[in-house]
């Protein structure tokens, strides 16, 4: 794989690289475009997000905006199984060889993995798109859904928590899989971490009350 710290850091500037890495850690995924075989392998970055999410989608997509042919697109559809009309947004990049390289640290035989070492490169505000992604709040802790990730990675995000920022993370069963948990005790430990970096529309994955339990907030 060579040295995914210095790789990951020529492919991009700073500002994109943290939207990027916390997104794939998230909700994220990256379509390959091409093998290689001929031409260099390329991907493309899609981000999709519920209706909820929209102004978020717009953050990420002003974050990215040079790497980008459209600007986010709406669709909608009849959810079969809660009978619902559900609205989501959607963007994707360019297809580029620095996501053909990304691909290549972020993926196996198709499947999504954790990077190794990609901790060394991890800065305050991919954890916060990360948790913007994938995140929940209880009221008393927090969660981050992890469940596309391994028993084996997991245990290494919890590492990481605990060695990088004395944070004190555990695994917890979520039906057949795992998901990462900050307690009580965590709670306000994260919030200071993360919360420099979250933006207005995304507030209520850290408010405490939570305020998208209010009935009708108005909030996107």
């Amino acid at each position: 794989m060579g040295n995914i710290v210095g790789r990951l850091q020529s492919l991009f500037p700073p500002y994109q690289l943290d939207v990027i890495v916390g997104s794939l850690m998230g909700d994220a995924r990256l379509e390959c475009r091409s093998i290689g075989i001929r031409h260099p392998v390329t991907a493309r970055l899609r981000i999709h997000h519920g209706d909820k999410q929209r102004g978020y989608v717009f953050w990420k997509y002003e974050a990215l905006k040079n790497l980008v042919l459209k600007p986010p697109q709406t669709i909608s559809w009849i959810n079969p199984k809660r009978n619902l009309h559900e609205v989501s947004w959607y963007f994707h990049t360019k297809s580029l060889k620095e996501f053909g390289a990304l691909h290549g640290f972020f993926y196996r035989e198709g499947v999504k993995i954790l990077p190794r070492n990609i901790f060394e490169i991890f800065t305050p505000k991919m954890i916060a798109v990360w948790f913007m992604d994938d995140g929940s709040n209880t009221k008393e802790s927090f969660t981050l859904n992890t469940h596309g990730f391994s028993q084996g990675e997991q245990l290494e995000i919890v590492d990481y928590f605990k060695n990088s920022h004395g944070i004190q993370t555990r695994l917890v069963k979520d039906r057949d899989k795992w998901k990462i948990s900050f307690g009580r005790y965590e709670y306000q430990k994260f919030t200071d971490l993360v919360e420099p970096f979250i933006i207005p529309s995304m507030t209520y994955k850290i408010e405490n009350p939570r305020n998208d339990l209010v009935a009708i907030s108005g909030r996107s």
